[in-house]
């Protein structure tokens, strides 16, 4: 069995250039990012037999799996990205860039977002490999794939490993069991 991990083509939307955003401005720029237009390119799938397709059902990973599998689709809310966002609402104006940096910290940390989070993704991740005996592509964000690939790797399966996955490739991890 194997599992392949695709990230997202990579979004069409620069970053604010205002200096210091208020939280709604920082929300109102990542409904823009959840809802633009992303760069399409090649994919080469030839890793694996993808029998069995599962995607984000955010508009950049819908746009992603519907130009590279051909076959059916299961749109699965687990693969969704972590939001943590509404943790900062009502935090004063800074620069998109620390609003980045505190996001991710806060998706490091153990929260109920996270938790939940987690909790969802690893009973996502057991029910596929339970049921699912065939070759597996999931079409999903870059922090889903950090968790899932930390994930399979402690299943016992293998796999040239990334630290930030890149846009329109795929991961591959082998269970030879």
């Amino acid at each position: 069995m194997k599992i392949g991990l695709l990230r997202h083509f990579r979004v069409k939307l620069k970053y604010p250039r205002k200096p210091l955003l208020a939280y709604d401005e920082v929300f109102s720029w990542y409904e823009k990012y959840n809802n633009a237009d992303v760069e399409i390119k090649t994919v080469d799938l030839t890793g694996g037999n993808w029998q069995k397709c599962y995607a984000s059902p955010l508009h950049r990973a819908q746009v992603t799996v519907s130009s590279v599998y051909k076959s059916d689709v299961v749109v699965i809310d687990a693969l969704k990205e972590l939001d943590v966002l509404p943790v900062l609402k009502g935090t004063r104006r800074k620069p998109f860039l620390i609003w980045g940096l505190m996001l991710k910290i806060h998706s490091t940390r153990k929260n109920h977002i996270t938790e939940k989070f987690e909790a969802g993704l690893s009973a996502f991740l057991n029910e596929t490999l339970n049921k699912d005996k065939c070759d597996v592509l999931l079409v999903c964000h870059g922090f889903v794939m950090t968790y899932l690939q930390k994930e399979l790797r402690k299943k016992g399966f293998t796999g040239r490993g990334f630290k930030i996955p890149a846009y329109g490739k795929v991961y591959v991890y082998n269970n030879e069991k």
